[in-house]
């Protein structure tokens, strides 16, 4: 890729999600980059196979028992070198993200230190392969529908709340560095 300015670099941004949340997330972001001047592609994983011609990529994916979709993982593995080859934040949404959870502090506190000690999301033989200037843990939105009886009631019993616990500023906030990052490596 050579030298553009900020205008001219195109920003892919995927997301795999299973209710709704990281497709929402990723369109704020997405949005937020728009209004820095950088141009975007967004796309779902699921619906896409290889990473488009573009300058930076965005990935993110739900996380569901700890892991990120296979949709997501899918297309980490078939388009690895490619990603290797591009400035690449990836972010994760699940029921407790770094400033946002829908537990009670104390819980998402305990949550937040076994997530740290536990198996990255993304499969350890991608995380060899693809290098992220930055990750993001992003809570979500959640509704009974999404849990089968005994997953209600666990997480009742941890004090979760259902509804939308996604911190719209941490997003915001989050792009903007992106958007930074980007300009600063395409300034020019």
């Amino acid at each position: 890729m050579s030298e553009s300015r900020s205008g001219d670099v195109l920003v892919f941004i995927g997301h795999a999600s299973a209710h709704g949340s990281t497709r929402r997330i990723a369109e704020r972001i997405a949005r937020c980059l728009e209004t820095d001047g950088h141009r975007t592609v967004l796309r779902s994983l699921e619906r896409t196979t290889d990473l488009p011609d573009c300058d930076a990529a965005v990935l993110g994916s739900a996380v569901h028992g700890g892991r990120w979709l296979p949709e997501a993982v899918g297309f980490v593995r078939r388009n690895a070198d490619a990603l290797a080859r591009r400035p690449l934040w990836l972010f994760d949404v699940s029921l407790v993200g770094e400033r946002s959870s829908a537990f009670p502090a104390p819980v998402a506190r305990g949550l937040r230190r076994l997530k740290t000690r536990s198996a990255t999301e993304v499969p350890d033989a991608l995380s060899a392969a693809v290098t992220p200037v930055g990750r993001h843990d992003f809570a979500g939105a959640v509704a009974p529908v999404h849990w089968p009886a005994t997953g209600r009631l666990v997480f009742r019993l941890m004090g979760g709340r259902y509804g939308e616990h996604t911190d719209w500023d941490e997003v915001d906030g989050w792009a903007a560095a992106i958007a930074a990052g980007i300009s600063g490596r395409y300034a020019g």
